[in-house]
């Protein structure tokens, strides 16, 4: 074997990360239908799970939470409660957790069918983001940018 198939091998074995495949090359998916023979073989019983399309990153679900609270703030200061936005009868302040529950992913639903952030794909999030931020941006003038390295205070 050469030092590039060797290399290959370890890209290919960090594909498979625990109980899921990621299959995006020719070679990968040949290395899956290996590994599901040799499954078979060994124990004549599988369940395979599938998914296609790009889930949204991690550094996504991070920019999703830190835009959450920006918005929660924002929101906030502007004097715009929960009750003025969601139409509540208590007072209640924006967090995280409140506009991504009931901002983002009621939005999320509408558009993709998809209810959790999990399950998005990386183009699902562009589209939120975008509704959102046209949404408050034309009836409240609150517009807050998607976090980027470029935006951050860190």
């Amino acid at each position: 074997m050469t030092d590039e198939s060797n290399s290959l091998d370890i890209f290919d074995m960090s594909i498979n990360e625990g109980q899921h495949w990621i299959v995006n090359s020719d070679h990968a998916m040949k290395m899956f239908k290996e590994h599901i023979d040799e499954l078979y073989a060994k124990d004549k019983y599988l369940v395979i799970k599938w998914a296609t399309g790009k889930q949204r990153s991690l550094k996504q679900n991070s920019a999703l939470h830190v835009w959450c609270q920006l918005m929660a703030d924002e929101l906030n200061a502007a004097g715009l409660g929960m009750e003025k936005v969601l139409e509540h009868k208590a007072s209640i302040d924006w967090t995280m957790g409140g506009v991504k529950e009931h901002l983002w992913k009621p939005v999320q639903e509408a558009m993709t069918g998809k209810d959790s952030t999990s399950s998005a794909e990386k183009l699902d999030y562009v589209k939120v983001y975008e509704t959102l931020n046209r949404h408050f941006g034309d009836k409240m003038g609150i517009h807050v940018p998607w976090p980027t390295f470029e935006n951050s205070n860190t």
